[in-house]
């Protein structure tokens, strides 16, 4: 009788229990007027997206208020709703000054990135770790920022800037192993000159040597860390293929074989296209050097075509903008380029969503709206669908159920 007794007083308990946490949860409820859900695919309309612990729980049709629990309505029936977007090569701790600057540039590019509605960015190359703990302080909410992977140093020919070295097989396992224990989240490799220096022309030779690159890549390898690759020269992009990287940036002269590899092995080619922007101004400035100049009026002349080429064979593309040469808040720059050289607005959205969280190999928690989905969500006044500037228009912004912008 009295095990009866117990049972029904446990279950009586349960059941109060259960009724008092559906009462307590917190849900958020979107209203999205036009939702782009998963980019590449057409928008619905006038549909809900129901947000609980920084995670999408459901999207449904119509416009629903009621839910069990403690309901907020988020009113965006006259906006254009979608993923957060994500940039693939930021420079966001950058500066020319001591540790300090760095953090305090970190802090302050951050933060204008996360408003210009870009929810995760990778970071291929600071000045120093602070970059880490910028992350870091970002994930626990001590500083307002996108999600950040982080590279840390560059790893190049001549060593980090911290002084450590990779002239070498031995050099170079190390110096990726420090790396990697430090915190780095990729691995960005230094395989040629950068895209203004005269050594960085299409005939150019890669910087490594094979044994040195193979190095960095198979202890990368071996902590299943993911390696990034600048590349100006034809060479260099043949040679960081032969290594297993999972993409190449810049790419100013990527040869058909090697779009072909890319391809094949499903390596992304982040063009940093945003960068045109600067070397227009640079060329159209009399101060600069001539035969600079001429170089970068190369580039421009090429770099359409080339985006164009590996667009229509299929190449794996990610947006990154190179931000920390681009400006830091114009992000969207890139896409914008994109549409202009002829990719269509579905795609260029799908590059910068869908694309970027496959690269990070993330596609299960970002990159679309769909149940189970971080709440990285954003909305946007026009629709960028049918003019991509509108994309410039953010008008919210939530990044895994907070609301930073509205």
């Amino acid at each position: 009788m009295k095990f009866i007794f117990y049972v029904i007083l446990i279950s009586l308990f349960s059941v109060s229990s259960f009724a008092q946490d559906e009462e307590n949860r917190k849900i958020t409820i979107i209203h999205a007027g036009t939702l782009l859900n998963v980019a590449g695919q057409e928008p619905l309309s006038e549909q809900s997206i129901f947000v609980e612990d920084g995670k999408i729980t459901d999207v449904r049709a119509s416009y629903i208020n009621d839910a069990d629990g403690d309901v907020t309505i988020i009113d965006l029936s006259d906006k254009f709703v979608m993923a957060g977007m994500m940039d693939m090569h930021v420079h966001l701790a950058n500066s020319s000054g001591n540790p300090a600057d760095h953090v305090l540039a970190g802090v302050k590019n951050s933060y204008v990135t996360l408003m210009a509605g870009f929810t995760t960015v990778r970071d291929l190359g600071a000045s120093d770790d602070s970059i880490f703990k910028l992350r870091d302080a970002i994930n626990d909410g001590d500083i307002i920022g996108p999600r950040i992977y982080s590279a840390g140093n560059i790893i190049g020919v001549g060593g980090r800037e911290n002084g450590k070295e990779c002239n070498s097989v031995e050099s170079c396992r190390k110096t990726t192993r420090d790396m990697i224990t430090g915190g780095a989240d990729w691995i960005k490799i230094y395989s040629s000159c950068s895209g203004t220096q005269p050594c960085a022309h299409e005939d150019a030779a890669p910087m490594f040597f094979p044994d040195e690159i193979e190095a960095v890549t198979e202890v990368a390898k071996k902590y299943e860390i993911p390696v990034a690759a600048h590349s100006h020269p034809t060479a260099s992009g043949n040679m960081v293929l032969d290594y297993g990287v999972k993409s190449i940036e810049h790419g100013s002269h990527l040869s058909t074989e090697a779009m072909e590899r890319m391809v094949r092995d499903h390596v992304y080619y982040i063009p940093t296209f945003s960068v045109m922007d600067m070397l227009e101004a640079r060329v159209n400035n009399p101060s600069t050097d001539p035969a600079r100049a001429k170089r970068m009026q190369k580039t421009l002349d090429k770099n359409p075509r080339q985006i164009m080429k590996a667009y229509e064979m299929g190449v794996p593309i990610a947006t990154g903008t190179d931000a920390g040469v681009a400006p830091h808040g114009k992000n969207y720059r890139e896409i914008e380029r994109f549409v202009k050289i002829g990719i269509s607005s579905a795609d260029a959205l799908k590059m910068t969503t869908v694309n970027t969280a496959d690269l990070l190999d993330k596609s299960d928690t970002l990159g679309t709206i769909e149940k189970g989905k971080f709440a990285d969500i954003i909305a946007v006044t026009g629709n960028p669908l049918e003019n991509i500037k509108d994309i410039e228009n953010i008008t919210f912004v939530m990044k895994e159920g907070r609301v930073y912008k509205d």
